[in-house]
C-alpha cells in the first residue's frame, strides 16, 4: 500500500492566484513551525518526567506526552503535502493518509490516556515526587504539579499559583532546593504586594 506518491499535480502553483499562493506559503510555514513546537513540547515533557535529569523540586506535569506523540504523524503529513503542494506534486494521497493518522491517533488517544497517566504517576511517585493540589490550577488544562518536598505543599500558595511556579521554576535551574520557611516568606510578601496593588485602585 502506498503511503506516499510524488505524482506531477494537474494543476502548477505557478499557475495558481496570488491568494492561493499566499495561502499555501502560510500553511507551509505554520505546519512546520507546529511540528518543531510539539516535538520540541513532546522531548522536554518525556525528559522532565521520566528522566529528571537535573535536580527538580517542582515538576509540572501537563500530560500532553500521549496526545504530541500521536498529533505528530498527522502533521507531518500536513506539512509534507504543503509542500508537495508548494513543489507542484499531487497531494490527495497525503492528505488521505494525514486524515486516516488523525483518526487512529484519536483512537489511540482514547484508548491509552488513562493507562499513560497513571504509569507516568507511577514514575514520579516512584522518584519520590508527591502531587500538590494546592498548585494545581482548577482548569481541566491546568497542568498537575508535583514537589519532591511534600513539606513545600502550602495552602497559602493556592491564591498565587503562577508565582508559586515562577519561584520554583527559579529554584530548579539555580539547582537549590529551597525551604520552608523561605516558601513561607515568598508567599507573605507576595500577598502582601498583591494586596497593596488592588489597595491603590
Amino acid at each position: 500500500m502506498k503511503f506516499l506518491e510524488w505524482k506531477k499535480a494537474d494543476k502548477k502553483l505557478s499557475l495558481a492566484n496570488m491568494k492561493e499562493l499566499a495561502s499555501v506559503f502560510f500553511l507551509l510555514i505554520v505546519s512546520g513551525g507546529l511540528c518543531y513546537k510539539i516535538a520540541l513540547n513532546f522531548f522536554s515533557e518525556v525528559e522532565t518526567i521520566f528522566l529528571v535529569s537535573q535536580p527538580q523540586f517542582f515538576i509540572k506535569e501537563q500530560a500532553t506526552i500521549l496526545l504530541s506523540f500521536l498529533l505528530l504523524p498527522c502533521l507531518f503529513l500536513t506539512f509534507l503535502s504543503t509542500l508537495q503542494r508548494f513543489l507542484g506534486f499531487d497531494i490527495k494521497l497525503t492528505l488521505i493518509n494525514a486524515f486516516k493518522s488523525a483518526v487512529v491517533g484519536l483512537i489511540i488517544l482514547l484508548i491509552l490516556s488513562i493507562p499513560t497517566n497513571l504509569v507516568i504517576e507511577s514514575n514520579l511517585k516512584s522518584k519520590g515526587y508527591t502531587y500538590c493540589r494546592w498548585y494545581t490550577g482548577s482548569s481541566l488544562r491546568a497542568p498537575d504539579v508535583w514537589l519532591k518536598n511534600d513539606q513545600l505543599c502550602l495552602q497559602d500558595g493556592s491564591v498565587i499559583i503562577s508565582d508559586i511556579a515562577d519561584w520554583f521554576e527559579q529554584k530548579n535551574q539555580q539547582g537549590i532546593e529551597p525551604s520552608v520557611d523561605e516558601l513561607k516568606e515568598f508567599i507573605k510578601e507576595t500577598r502582601k504586594r498583591r494586596n497593596e496593588h488592588i489597595n491603590s485602585f
